[in-house]
């Protein structure tokens, strides 16, 4: 397993939660034309992978995805807290994501970091510790 197992899972959620609110997604490395309304910006921060078993077969991947919603100036905070919480409820930590045969579990509820204010954007970073393990 890899990263790119973990990524898949998260990203096909976000995917997921975005085309069924009509919200364009900016991934990472991929060309984006930047909308005029609101869209997300998805990121993996993944930690140190770890290894749980004497052998060393086991690996644990974790990390955080982080997805930033960003929206005109001017607009207020309410769509993009609107937005979070859609986000909260689609990456519930109670409810496991699959790819490749792996869970991977969000292991903490989404958080919201502090606003930061772009000359032209407002972007809220919203984070999601996740981990997955093999056996």
């Amino acid at each position: 397993m890899t990263q790119a197992i973990v990524r898949r899972a998260l990203e096909t959620a976000l995917n997921a939660y975005a085309d069924a609110q009509s919200i364009p997604v900016a991934w990472e490395n991929v060309e984006f034309a930047q909308p005029d309304g609101v869209y997300l910006r998805a990121f993996m921060l993944p930690a140190e992978t770890t290894s749980a078993d004497i052998g060393r077969v086991n690996r644990r991947f974790a990390g955080i995805f982080q997805v930033s919603i960003v929206s005109p100036t001017g607009t207020g905070p309410a769509t993009t807290e609107a937005i979070a919480a859609g986000l909260s409820a689609a990456f519930d930590p109670a409810v496991p994501l699959s790819a490749g045969g792996i869970t991977v579990w969000i292991v903490e509820p989404l958080s919201q970091g502090p606003a930061i204010q772009d000359r032209d954007r407002f972007v809220i970073p919203c984070s999601l510790p996740y981990a997955a393990s093999t056996y």
